[in-house]
């Protein structure tokens, strides 16, 4: 499906199937740590529509009534269409755009990083109850490598990137980790260009930047 950019607004259409007429649909953004509604949609024949404008890219949250989870996307001035799986909110498929899909393609290589620790966590509980102390220091080393490797690489991906807001959102991820320093946020930061430092997520970099 093609991209709207030339319309200077978002359309999110989705589909559902076998959900009642009516069912609210809400459209909601995070801001300073606080899910706010930016629209509400009712479904109509297993079809909800959002359109409006936004100044700059955001990361909102699309949550059904009656439906456990949330549909989490990368939104600009484009179109984009969702098959909500019902079951998975979270496994809904998005197509029409290339900032979600920049978006899923980091977040998923991230999930990768990190899966990695889910077989340590029984063989972490096993030594706890045997109290085999050398046993949980080499899966804690375990445990603190991979989360070091998955640092490395979106300090790697935003460096990398600079032209995309997901750097942005990469490089917020890690303003309160010990390993970051904030040297190296700022180097990275430095290097962003004008659009993304506009964006909410580099804005918040800024703000932790100067900090004193």
């Amino acid at each position: 499906m093609s991209s709207k950019n030339n319309s200077k607004e978002f359309y999110i259409n989705g589909i559902i199937e076998e959900i009642r007429d009516s069912t609210k649909v809400y459209l909601k953004v995070q801001k300073s740590n606080k899910i706010l509604p930016l629209d509400t949609a009712y479904t109509i024949n297993n079809v909800f529509k959002f359109n409006g404008k936004i100044d700059k890219p955001e990361v909102v949250g699309i949550y059904i009534d009656s439906l456990k989870g949330e549909i989490g996307l990368f939104i600009q001035n484009d179109s984009v269409f969702i098959e909500v799986n019902k079951n998975n909110l979270s496994d809904s498929k998005i197509y029409g755009s290339e900032l979600n899909n920049e978006y899923l393609k980091f977040v998923k290589q991230s999930n990768k990083i990190l899966s990695k620790t889910n077989y340590l966590f029984p063989l972490f509980q096993k030594a706890r109850t045997e109290n085999d102390v050398d046993k949980l220091k080499n899966i804690n080393n375990q445990i603190e490598q991979i989360h070091k490797d998955n640092i490395a690489f979106t300090l790697s991906y935003a460096r990398n990137n600079p032209e995309s807001y997901i750097s942005a959102f990469a490089l917020k991820s890690l303003l309160k980790s010990e390993y970051v320093t904030k040297d190296t946020i700022a180097s990275i930061y430095q290097n962003f260009t004008h659009e993304v430092k506009k964006g909410d997520f580099a804005i918040e970099v800024l703000l932790f930047l100067e900090e004193k």
